[in-house]
């Protein structure tokens, strides 16, 4: 999704970015009765970008399911909305259908590259695909530990609550938004954006039939050995 906030307002919805220089506040919606419909989202700069797309998807599932529940003058909302709100939006950025096929697409790739590439390409956080795929039964919540497990293998720490790898630029939320990137680029291009899935998926497809050994599949993919097999201890699903 290139751009939510023109998706929204091209539906009426109007969109408001805030600076509140608190990572406790991510944003609000308004409905229709109280001048809306509208929608805050938090931009302030140590809050990720794909944090202010998920929040914006967010506060537009309560506009879509919980109009009727809108209250101004209570100020915590249920849990059980807030659960659903999550699940609409993470549906919302990256639609079944479309998810499945470019998961299965990355199948050979290791599990860090391939949250990472899916990542970008839907322009959610590493967190949102890791939701996703804890929803199924191929991988269920174990998902988030080998996760983190893998990161701190490759890097040798975890991942803190802020952090969020290959991270996006600001006019992934509003295109009008001041470019940040080098040579006036819209965007920097992040090494994620030019893994190729493809000899990977068949190389895996090959080792896993048989039809190759590990030996090989290193030797195709320009690869270590060792790197092979560890990259081959990494594929899930």
């Amino acid at each position: 999704m290139r751009d939510i906030c023109g998706l929204l307002e091209a539906r009426g919805i109007k969109v408001l970015p805030l600076r509140v220089a608190s990572d406790a506040f991510f944003g609000l919606s308004v409905a229709a009765a109280d001048g809306g419909p509208a929608i805050a989202v938090n931009v302030w700069e140590r809050i990720s970008v794909e944090r202010w797309i998920f929040t914006a998807a967010h506060e537009l599932a309560h506009l879509v399911l919980h109009l009727a529940d809108y209250d101004v003058i209570q100020k915590d909302e249920e849990k059980r909305q807030e659960r659903e709100a999550n699940l609409f939006a993470a549906h919302f950025l990256m639609p079944q259908e479309v998810f499945a096929k470019e998961w299965d697409e990355t199948r050979g790739m290791a599990l860090i590259d391939r949250v990472l590439k899916v990542k970008r390409m839907f322009r959610v956080s590493y967190r949102t695909v890791l939701y996703r795929l804890s929803e199924t039964g191929a991988y269920g919540p174990e998902i988030w530990g080998r996760f983190q497990a893998d990161i701190k293998r490759k890097t040798g720490r975890t991942l803190l609550k802020d952090d969020e790898p290959e991270a996006l630029a600001m006019d992934a939320f509003r295109a009008s938004f001041p470019e940040p990137s080098r040579a006036g680029e819209p965007e920097d291009l992040s090494p994620a954006d030019f893994m190729e899935d493809r000899l990977f998926r068949l190389v895996r497809q090959a080792v896993e039939k048989a039809e190759i050994t590990l030996a090989r599949g290193a030797e195709v993919l320009g690869l270590p050995l060792e790197e092979m097999r560890l990259l081959s201890a990494s594929w899930l699903g």
